[in-house]
């Protein structure tokens, strides 16, 4: 026996005439009754073999094969059907396994089914057409209505995620989970009777119930830079965010962020099989110590004051705040010359090089750029501290870490900050390294550099 896709015939169907007077009409002749019937009994035995143990069908007690001939007669339209089997995914009607075959030469034409033929799974009933059987069997009236197979239940607990689409009535919902390491928006969410499509549909498990939820994922984008705001370097600090589906006390691991950034997608489908009288569903993202949890019944944030900043609007402003070159030389030796510029500041709740900020702060971000030229051959420099102060709604913050060569100054501040007022003041102290010079130690001051952001 060949198999091939499909369902496998055999090769060596072939029945030819025995006696008889009447049979299938054919474009080669009549096939005897006898003959015909022969080949019947054969092709469905072969049938039954392939079909008795597909997993998932509906296969009626009165299925046989039939030949299919004009809807006046025994006239053969040149194929076979076998059925009613109603499959998992097919469609209403859909109900008929149809083959072509063929008649063979000779005073006594008999039938085959060509070498390699392969059948039709899952097809109407041809239009126009009857079925018949040499021992005038018929098929059941209600035979193309058979009805569909119950879909399997799925393991119990199940919780998986999958990029294909499925049809769903989804309800309306846009709440997400900004992390680090990605961004997860919610699509919408939907409790189903049957999740999946064609054979791979599945059904709760005894006492469960589906929770969908369709999401997309994307880079968590720092508004300070433009760009994503994970990198690997950032990894070291703040490890990648654990995710996990949490019903009652139970939390199951589940995968929701891609390893890599560049393998983003657009749109996701999480599934979740909970006990019945589940009230709530929860997706937890947890990122070093803080954690978050978007409800899957919802479609909301649990808590808002969590990692706040990432959920606001309008966090960065452009400061475009400059102090030119300025020449500050002291006595006959010293000499020098500095410019500084303060270029943007942003609010987010994590800084790539300190982490989370502590509960209930944010880290206003400064992008700091200065230049320096002094006589480093003679004198030992070093920046006077505090450089940066700043008042956050009015009120001053403790003293500030950094100074005019830290690219990025981080300030902890009261998440809720709108106005956020910087002064910059620079001084530069030096010591001489060769007794001669003079003056042998001092205090070069440049001119302050204030600046306003404003957050919404």
């Amino acid at each position: 026996m060949k198999t091939r896709v499909g369902i496998a015939v055999a090769a060596s169907l072939v029945v030819v005439a025995g006696c008889g007077a009447t049979g299938l009409r054919t474009g080669a002749g009549t096939v005897e009754k006898e003959t015909a019937s022969a080949f019947l009994t054969t092709a469905e035995r072969d049938w039954h073999g392939q079909v008795d143990g597909e997993p998932v069908k509906n296969l009626s007690p009165a299925a046989r094969c039939y030949f299919v001939t004009g809807a006046d007669g025994n006239q053969s339209l040149g194929t076979m059907a076998c059925g009613p089997l109603r499959r998992l995914g097919s469609a209403e009607r859909q109900v008929w396994d149809i083959v072509r075959i063929e008649t063979t030469g000779g005073d006594k034409p008999g039938l085959r089914l060509p070498d390699g033929e392969q059948w039709k799974k899952s097809q109407l009933r041809p239009d126009s057409s009857d079925l018949w059987r040499p021992d005038d069997k018929a098929a059941d009236d209600n035979a193309d209505a058979l009805a569909a197979p119950q879909p399997p239940a799925a393991p119990t607990g199940l919780t998986s995620v999958t990029s294909k689409s499925e049809t769903l009535e989804l309800k309306a919902a846009d709440g997400k989970l900004v992390v680090p390491d990605g961004t997860v928006t919610l699509k919408g969410i939907a409790t189903p009777g049957t999740f999946g499509s064609g054979a791979q549909q599945v059904t709760p498990a005894s006492g469960e119930k589906f929770v969908v939820a369709v999401f997309g994922t994307s880079p968590t984008i720092d508004p300070l830079t433009g760009e994503a705001a994970y990198e690997r370097e950032a990894a070291k600090r703040t490890p990648a965010t654990k995710w996990t589906v949490t019903v009652g006390g139970q939390q199951r691991p589940v995968d929701i962020l891609p390893g890599d950034q560049g393998t983003m997608t657009a749109e996701q489908t999480l599934l979740v099989s909970v006990p019945k009288d589940s009230s709530e569903v929860l997706l937890t993202a947890t990122s070093g110590a803080v954690v978050q949890s978007l409800s899957l019944t919802t479609g909301q944030r649990t808590a808002t004051d969590v990692a706040a900043a990432y959920y606001r609007t309008g966090v960065s402003a452009d400061l475009n705040k400059s102090l030119p070159t300025t020449v500050r030389n002291v006595g006959r030796d010293f000499k020098s010359s500095f410019s500084l510029s303060l270029g943007k500041a942003a609010l987010t709740p994590w800084d790539p090089a300190r982490g989370w900020a502590p509960q209930g702060k944010a880290w206003a971000r400064v992008q700091v750029r200065s230049t320096l030229d002094y006589s480093n051959f003679t004198y030992a420099a070093a920046w006077v501290s505090p450089f940066l102060t700043a008042t956050a709604d009015g009120v001053a913050i403790p003293t500030i870490a950094g100074d005019p060569d830290t690219e990025v100054i981080a300030i902890p501040v009261p998440a809720t900050t709108k106005v956020l007022q910087l002064s910059a003041k620079t001084a530069l102290k030096f010591n001489s390294r060769i007794s001669s010079a003079v003056p042998m130690k001092g205090t070069a001051s440049f001119p302050a550099l204030t600046a306003t952001a404003g957050f919404q």
